[in-house]
């Protein structure tokens, strides 16, 4: 890899272009500008300069160029980004692997595994009949990868160590586990393999579904959490769907595999699956990472829960809906009756699986139709109302949503619109003390996962880290001076701002070397423009926190340190400004 190609990339996706493609852009002079997709907001405060080849938002200080928006937008890291980037660019990548971090070991091995899982598919009368009994074409099977672990302790893992791969990285991805006598054995064994991928099409994980049921194994079995894989981060199929998503502004979330590859094969390609993963509550976690639904909300507001018809499947369902209310998203459910699933309906009648898409309610008018429907006994309506219709009512953030939904359920079950808002508040001041009661504390040990640090830490300041180490490599005098700046800048977080970057350095150094090359003339030049940025993002984290501390100090009254904090306040601000004016 090289600056050239970076650059080559650029030159042919005008960043006006490829955001147009995932927000909606709006002229404001030579620049354009969106309400951010990093944060909600009422009015515009995004804008993206064609000029300059990249984006800041006044709202939430999100900036960065066509590689840092499609690593924010759609939670990869840097390479997948850039996998992305360059193929929609149609520039040739040639990856130099003497240079790959863990993660990329853990990519090539996981790219091996799926590889060997396909071949021993092709092989396997079983497996075979079992895939084209659930309905699925072979151009299908072919489309998403779907594989075969044979039955046995170790043959994924012996064909890994005869092709090299060593014991460590082998359990590392996922792929095997350590016995008690200190023998590997294989995590998958006897299952339907469905290689999971990231946005990016890169597989980074399985979900595995058991052949002959032996009473004592699981249905279907998942990769643990490992450095690539995330299951709050992922959705199954995404990688898939996400083009369709923006193109129809809505989203199908099914629960299984099957009920998503059918759906794809029915050309309902805007089709995501939960399949096991543990569907987040917030749209980013503590670290700064997109959670599941949080991706798919980017993507569009507008969702349909399509699961399983049985007691499991409801339960999920508005355990998920809630979650996309409390996101602002507006939420449909498929009325599926009779046991069956999509997958089933879809193999049976696919024309019949368009036509439950197109009956859908939204979730709170669903719901509503389901108590008065099965509460016969008119004075326990109010209760299995509070207990299954007021939680997701809860959820809602607009009053204006709420109220619409307020008067249909006064007028359908006969009951006044006050009481329905008295017991509102009510619910709503419960659900906000259990919430802040289950909140844990926060970790002191830091994100688990080098794909969380790598996502958590700011753009100025993964490339700063990266072009220092690379001029460090590079022999280069004078970096001890920018380390000393560094340090005077950062304060106290010094230590874990290096602490952070050093865990994911050889990602940080790639990226260095992509973006500002072999060539030492400018390195300096960069360096002191990542200085200045940095110092500004420092300046602005630290801004943002004193107005916070200045609120809550505001709120109890406390004048002595309202005066403190309003002069620390004006104080950072000058400073922003000096700062801004020697860059000009």
């Amino acid at each position: 890899m090289n600056r050239n190609t970076v650059e080559e990339i650029k030159k042919r996706i005008p960043i006006e272009d490829l955001l147009a493609s995932y927000i909606k852009l709006e002229k404001a002079g030579k620049s354009f500008k969106a309400k951010c997709p990093f944060h909600n907001e009422k009015s515009a405060s995004f804008f993206v300069s064609p000029d300059r080849g990249g984006y800041y938002c006044f709202g939430c200080g999100v900036k960065g160029d066509i590689f840092s928006f499609v690593e924010q937008f759609e939670g990869l890291d840097f390479r997948g980004a850039l996998k992305i980037l360059a193929e929609r660019a149609g520039v040739p990548l040639v990856n130099d692997q003497k240079a790959d971090g863990e993660r990329d070991v853990l990519y090539r091995i996981i790219e091996e595994a799926t590889v060997y899982f396909e071949k021993q598919l092709e092989v396997t009368k079983d497996a075979q009949d079992y895939v084209r009994g659930r309905g699925i074409l072979d151009t299908t099977r072919k489309d998403f990868r779907i594989g075969w672990a044979p039955e046995g302790w170790s043959n994924l893992y012996t064909h890994l160590k005869k092709k090299g791969w060593n014991d460590t990285v082998i359990e590392k991805a996922g792929l095997a586990k350590k016995g008690d006598r200190g023998d590997f054995y294989d995590r998958f064994r006897g299952r339907i393999m469905f290689p999971i991928a990231d946005t990016s099409g890169r597989i980074i994980a399985f979900s595995g579904r058991i052949l002959k049921d032996d009473g004592k194994s699981a249905k279907y079995l998942n990769s643990p959490d490992t450095p690539l894989y995330d299951k709050s981060s992922v959705l199954y199929g995404l990688d898939k769907a996400k083009s369709e998503i923006r193109r129809l502004n809505y989203s199908i979330l099914v629960e299984g595999q099957m009920d998503l590859v059918m759906s794809h094969q029915a050309d309902i390609k805007n089709t995501v699956a939960a399949s096991g993963t543990a569907l987040a509550d917030d749209g980013v976690n503590k670290a700064g990472v997109v959670n599941n639904l949080g991706l798919i909300r980017r993507l569009s507001p507008n969702v349909i829960l399509a699961f399983d018809s049985d007691a499991a499947g409801k339960k999920a369902a508005l355990r998920a809906a809630g979650i996309a209310l409390g996101m602002g998203m507006d939420v449909k459910i498929a009325d599926i009756v009779g046991g069956k699933d999509p997958a089933d309906i879809v193999k049976e009648n696919p024309a019949q699986w368009k036509e439950v898409l197109r009956a859908t309610k939204p979730v709170i008018e669903f719901e509503l139709s389901n108590v008065l429907e099965e509460v016969t006994d008119s004075r326990k309506v109010p209760r299995a109302l509070q207990d299954r219709v007021f939680p997701l009512l809860a959820h809602i953030e607009k009053q204006t949503d709420q109220d619409y939904f307020v008067k249909m359920i006064a007028e359908k079950a006969h009951i006044q619109a006050s009481a329905i808002w008295d017991d509102l508040k009510v619910l709503k001041k419960r659900l906000d003390t259990e919430a802040a009661a289950a909140t844990p504390a926060p970790k002191t040990t830091g994100p688990k996962t080098s794909s969380e640090i790598s996502k958590r830490i700011d753009l100025v300041e993964r490339r700063m880290f990266g072009l220092l180490n690379l001029m460090q490599s590079a022999g280069v005098t004078g970096t001890a001076d920018y380390v000393q700046q560094i340090q005077k800048i950062a304060g106290t977080s010094y230590e874990s701002r290096v602490a952070r970057a050093q865990a994911v350095m050889s990602d940080l150094l790639f990226e260095a070397e992509s973006f500002f090359g072999t060539s030492q003339e400018r390195w300096g030049i960069h360096m002191k423009e990542l200085l200045f940025n940095f110092e500004e993002d420092v300046l602005n984290e630290e801004l943002i926190g004193t107005m916070q501390e200045l609120r809550m100090a505001e709120k109890a009254g406390d004048q002595a340190r309202v005066a403190e904090l309003a002069t620390k306040c004006q104080v950072l601000s000058i400073r922003k400004a000096e700062i801004l004016k020697q860059r000009h």
